[in-house]
């Protein structure tokens, strides 16, 4: 009679312990049990292999990508020609000269190849905050830019040439050219103007900005096209701000020989 209650206890759990096996749901990380089939949280329907999935990594760290500094004409000077493409500079400039926003800072991360370094999957992840880090060099007036991110709609191509290497035919991106051939539809980049992040570049500090707007973008354009490669991000002093006095900051590089002084995007 015992060794029956005894099997009797067995079989129950046996038939019960499935339903509370719990996994992470890979959308948003409620607990699933091992029969749903619809997330209880985000609704997300589960086939039963799906169910029993590790959840996705949480946080995404990207210091890989192409950059370049682009001016406007009226910025011009032998120094600083208009039509040099910087995607060989350490430094760079962002700010005002000769007009608002004229010194912009071309910046595309190599997210979709950061993520598969960290095995995480693009597909599945749903960023709730991403953090843009940039280094400015120290200068004797520590001027600070407000600054406006806005989501690039054209990728470009950074180049090798220097601002300061000059009588030198334009290659590649400038003011003018995403790349040799192809021009930008607006002179000085295609940008989405609809979507905008804003933060503050102080000289001689390792500056945060929040760019979680336009890091959502291009997660959401992502799904619709299936297309996770992002063609980057265009900085300037804000145009928005009219409280943006003449100066610029000169902020570090993919190309900064120290690595800690080069940008950094953080998505989580």
């Amino acid at each position: 009679m015992k060794f029956t209650k005894i099997l009797f206890v067995f079989i129950m759990l046996a038939l019960v312990l499935p339903v509370f096996a719990l996994s992470l749901c890979p959308r948003c990380g409620y607990r699933i049990g091992f029969n749903d089939l619809k997330c209880k949280k985000c609704l997300k329907n589960l086939s039963p292999e799906l169910s029993q999935e590790k959840p996705t990594k949480s946080t995404i760290s990207v210091r890989i990508g192409e950059d370049c500094f682009i001016r406007h004409p009226h910025a011009n000077n032998r120094a600083y020609k208009s039509d040099r493409n910087a995607g060989g500079d350490a430094q760079g400039e962002i700010g005002v000269w000769g007009g608002p926003s004229t010194l912009r800072y071309l910046i595309n991360f190599y997210t979709e190849e950061a993520a598969k370094m960290q095995n995480v999957d693009m597909e599945k992840f749903f960023p709730k905050k991403a953090t843009l880090y940039i280094s400015a060099v120290k200068n004797k007036s520590n001027i600070e830019i407000p600054v406006a991110v806005y989501p690039v709609i054209h990728s470009f191509t950074a180049g090798v040439d220097r601002f300061r290497t000059r009588e030198k035919p334009a290659k590649d991106c400038t003011w003018y050219y995403r790349s040799t051939a192809m021009m930008w539809d607006i002179e000085g980049g295609d940008f989405d103007r609809r979507c905008v992040s804003r933060g503050v570049i102080r000289s001689g500090e390792r500056n945060a900005v929040d760019v979680t707007e336009v890091i959502k973008y291009f997660f959401e354009k992502a799904r619709i096209d299936g297309d996770y490669a992002f063609p980057g991000m265009i900085i300037m002093s804000d145009p928005g701000d009219r409280t943006v006095k003449s100066g610029f900051v000169t902020v570090y590089s993919f190309e900064a020989d120290d690595y800690t002084l080069r940008p950094e995007l953080f998505i989580e």
